[in-house]
């Protein structure tokens, strides 16, 4: 079916004939156009409170806030026996207190510090640098470890 013998293309001809197949103009030379690249910063998201979601997400976990958790000697010694055979690489998930909730964080083993008492591990989480930092976990913060089987 062609388009142009339709009562909407008959309009649109009439209305628009004189530019419908023009080319698109040039802006003036002391105004080039921007390029592609920069084009799309313009249009990217805009928070413009920076830290609200954050602060938001904060405030409604305010009534979940709980008291530390203490292991048992022997619940101690099964951790501790855990961590001593933990390996740089694995892939693990650790549930441990931080300001006063426990959190689940996942990520890969960077090393175990006996001399400090804590875990670095890698998220991917990347600092205003761009470098990537791993979260260090205290032992005594820990209440479980889980080695992910990849």
């Amino acid at each position: 079916m062609d388009y142009k013998n339709t009562p909407e293309g008959r309009s649109v001809q009439n209305k628009y004939g004189k530019i419908l197949h023009a080319s698109r103009p040039e802006p003036p030379h002391d105004h080039p156009r921007m390029p592609m690249s920069n084009r799309a910063k313009i249009f990217s998201p805009f928070a413009a409170l920076r830290g609200y979601e954050d602060e938001i997400a904060s405030e409604g976990r305010d009534h979940l806030k709980g008291n530390r958790i203490e292991l048992s000697e022997e619940g101690k010694e099964a951790l501790s026996q855990k961590i001593s055979q933990l390996r740089k690489g694995q892939a693990i998930t650790v549930k441990y207190f931080t300001d006063g909730y426990y959190e689940d964080i996942v990520g890969v083993l960077d090393a175990v510090d006996t001399i400090n008492k804590e875990l670095r591990i890698h998220t991917g989480f990347i600092n205003d640098t761009g470098k990537e930092l791993p979260t260090i976990i205290a032992f005594e913060d820990i209440i479980e470890i889980e080695v992910n089987m990849t």
